[in-house]
């Protein structure tokens, strides 16, 4: 009986094995919480089509947008952990602990971390053409003596496009209306339409829009520049001293998965931020790229999840 029990656990380990060397042996989905069009999507189909090359197999982009990032990463936390379903995600999934009160996955017990993707150096915050406001500064006086008037929209209750405006609030004095949507892609279509006037946009999708002239830019926010808005001053060069507001992108997967395949995905992250052409494509978006190792992310996580404790307390944001 004993020895019948030992052979069975070998004959399963050796099966287990067997199925990490061959992996994958069929296509991937890669679960991208947002609509088309946003910035999350945009760095998702990147990774998508260089992980399908690396990997030999088809890399499957499944939009799930809503509820910043909920509804698609509670897919991925209910997934097999065996490398099919994949999570790529952004800062949303460090602030949703802070500001909602519940969520229908634990942020931190319920993924494999895999990487740490690439950073945006910052947000840009943009007007419609058509709104009378070119500099920073005009959006304050504007919002100052018109409390509560102007509306910015964001990608999302809790999203780093929302908090972003929450803290500029609180550290000039102002009163501003938001106006969350489902994801950053429907935002951007009605800002680009006239019928919002404004936003604190994700660098990869609306520096294009910039550049081409649909948008306005007031301010970057990062601590430095843009390369590619150089003319463009920082919210802390006009006048908020301090202000800062950056963002990041990850891949996971569900807990629990292999070491050998997350060790393979993580292989394959680091190959595609140090192509060429992903290093080009990423400096047009205006984000940087990084490809840690699975402890560095978690890591990271952890300390980025403190962080907008900190930013939501002083910007005193309730969890809903």
């Amino acid at each position: 009986m004993k020895f019948s029990r030992l052979f069975s656990a070998i004959v399963l380990l050796l099966a287990a094995q067997m199925c990490v060397a061959a992996y994958p042996d069929r296509p991937v989905r890669l679960v991208v919480p947002v609509a088309p069009g946003g910035a999350v999507d945009v760095v998702g189909r990147i990774t998508a089509q260089k992980l399908g090359a690396y990997l030999g197999q088809n890399v499957v982009v499944d939009n799930r947008p809503g509820a910043n990032y909920i509804i698609g990463t509670e897919v991925v936390s209910r997934a097999p952990s065996d490398g099919y379903t994949l999570l790529t995600t952004a800062g949303g999934h460090t602030i949703n602990p802070v500001v909602y009160k519940k969520l229908p996955y634990d942020t931190f017990r319920d993924f494999t971390p895999i990487s740490h993707i690439c950073n945006s150096s910052g947000l840009v915050i943009v007007v419609h053409p058509s709104v009378q406001i070119n500099t920073l500064q005009q959006l304050i006086d504007f919002a100052k003596a018109n409390p509560g008037k102007m509306i910015y929209v964001s990608a999302g209750w809790g999203n780093s496009t929302h908090i972003a405006g929450e803290q500029f609030q609180a550290m000039t004095g102002v009163k501003l209306t938001h106006v969350p949507y489902r994801s950053a892609g429907p935002a951007i279509s009605d800002l680009i339409g006239g019928q919002v006037p404004m936003m604190f946009g994700p660098s990869p999708v609306v520096v294009p829009l910039v550049q081409a002239g649909r948008l306005r830019p007031l301010a970057f926010t990062g601590l430095k520049r843009s390369p590619q808005l150089p003319n463009v001053p920082t919210v802390d060069e006009s006048g908020v001293k301090g202000y800062e507001s950056t963002g990041w992108y990850g891949l996971y997967g569900p807990r629990g998965m292999p070491r050998p395949i997350v060790d393979k995905l993580n292989a394959a992250v680091k190959q595609m931020v140090q192509s060429k052409d992903v290093l080009e494509r990423f400096t047009q978006l205006n984000l940087e790229a990084v490809g840690s190792t699975p402890e560095e992310f978690a890591k990271f996580l952890k300390e980025d999840y403190e962080r907008y404790v900190a930013v939501a307390k002083a910007a005193n944001i309730q969890p809903q």
